[in-house]
């Protein structure tokens, strides 16, 4: 038998939820005692298009995650606080700035890991917390990274540095963020309870905001909660989520969080999100007639938003439109699309339909590696 609960097997007989990640279908395959897997999903099904490609980066940031723990200590730290400090800021404006965010930061973050733990391992007394909330933010810049590039295991080992950092500095905002992160990489593998677990348990280090980033990251976290809720068929308790995040937007103003992104555009791009994983497809086309792309300040955002919206014209029935978005989402970003497994499926479905010659799609899926 397949190790699921009686819920997640009627979701999957009735709505197909989860039948084209590929761990589940040779879940299935097992069960079944079928040897190959197009008899479960015929012709179309390509494990390309299902598995993600490794991004150069990945081996490099690993090693440097993991043995700049084991290097010996240095007598004093590379660098002073301030100047980690800048680079910090350097790299989030690579990744919500550049269309090539997630190799902008492959070339950032091994440099920044090893100073960090350097300096960790290098300062005493009252200035440690002080290294340790710096540390803590570079751990949620890689999270972020191998989140971007669906490395998993690696977001695993940042979401678990993250929130240990985060402990040592004393910094109750840091706590919810790192939690925000672990929420994060639970939704990328697919556990939607747990991150809406995790980023209701986070919202109690910020559950009365002392500042505008404070209450950012609170409302960071209810837009997760809701995407969890959402994603477990909760549809009540996903609109109450929102329904809060974006109380909080409307008293932050048009201030805009650095590091979640967080702001009223964002809490709008969540409601075209939510509905889609709620089933209301012509809901989520309705929410996104109200977003105007060009104020969403996050290159990686904005791509990803745009396969939200391919997804959704995918469901209604509308190609040319599912077909439109896609190619924005390239404009917005050139790398999104390629770590995205609904992206990547959504092209490879559009390329092998076609009955008239499609050069944007058909060179989109040959650069994905889909042809």
């Amino acid at each position: 038998m397949v190790d699921r609960t009686e819920r997640w097997l009627g979701l999957l007989e009735q709505e197909g939820r989860g039948a084209l990640r590929l761990d589940n279908l040779i879940d299935l395959a097992r069960a079944m005692r079928i040897d190959d897997l197009s008899a479960l999903v015929g012709r179309r099904f390509t494990a390309t298009a299902l598995e993600m490609p490794e991004h150069p980066a990945v081996p490099e940031i690993r090693h440097a995650l993991t043995h700049s723990l084991l290097d010996l200590v240095p007598d004093a730290p590379p660098g002073s606080p301030a100047h980690l400090e800048r680079r910090i800021r350097h790299a989030w404006d690579a990744w919500h700035v550049s269309r090539t965010q997630n190799t902008q930061l492959g070339l950032l973050l091994p440099g920044l890991l090893r100073d960090t733990a350097a300096l960790t391992r290098a300062t005493t007394g009252a200035q440690r917390r002080k290294a340790y909330a710096i540390a803590t933010r570079v751990y949620l810049i890689g999270q972020r990274f191998a989140y971007g590039v669906r490395a998993l295991n690696l977001a695993v080992q940042f979401t678990d540095r993250a929130l240990l950092a985060a402990d040592m500095s004393d910094d109750a905002r840091l706590m919810a963020l790192a939690g925000w992160g672990s929420a994060m990489t639970s939704l990328t593998a697919q556990q939607p309870l747990e991150a809406e677990e995790t980023a209701l348990t986070a919202l109690r280090h910020v559950a009365r905001p002392a500042s505008t980033s404070d209450a950012s990251v609170r409302g960071a976290l209810l837009l997760f909660a809701a995407m969890g809720a959402a994603g477990d068929r909760r549809t009540a308790d996903a609109w109450r989520h929102w329904d809060e995040a974006e109380r909080v937007s409307a008293e932050i103003g048009r201030h805009v969080d650095v590091e979640t992104m967080f702001s009223a555009v964002n809490v709008g791009i969540y409601a075209v999100a939510v509905n889609m994983e709620c089933g209301r497809t012509s809901d989520a086309v309705t929410s996104a007639a109200d977003l105007d792309p060009k104020e969403m300040p996050s290159s990686n955002r904005r791509a990803t938003h745009f396969i939200d919206l391919a997804r959704t014209y995918d469901k209604a029935g509308d190609r040319d439109a599912a077909r439109g978005a896609l190619l924005d989402s390239v404009k917005a970003s050139a790398e999104t699309i390629a770590f995205n497994p609904d992206g990547r499926r959504l092209v490879a479905g559009l390329a092998g339909a076609v009955t008239t010659p499609d050069d944007d799609i058909a060179n989109l899926a040959e650069r994905l590696g889909l042809l």
